[in-house]
């Protein structure tokens, strides 16, 4: 099972669009090109493939992180 999310993510942002200026570097895309000239309007475009299991993984190591840390300054 996987679920669909919109890229807001700053981080996921940068490496779509660094994934893109590759793609269109290395083959001249015409249409990575576009996207490219018009980024703020185009990003809204795509979604991020997310396993379920993963995200819920992701969730409990940045919880665990949180805990550890919170520990720590105590």
């Amino acid at each position: 099972m996987v679920e669909l999310e919109r890229v807001v993510d700053d981080v996921d942002e940068m490496e779509l669009r660094e994934v893109i200026k590759k793609h269109q570097r290395y083959t001249g895309s015409s249409v990575a090109e576009t996207i490219l000239s018009d980024w703020v309007t185009e990003v809204s475009h795509f979604h991020k493939v997310m396993p379920v299991d993963f995200k819920r993984a992701l969730a409990d190591m940045a919880r665990e992180a949180a805990e550890e840390q919170a520990v720590e300054s105590h």
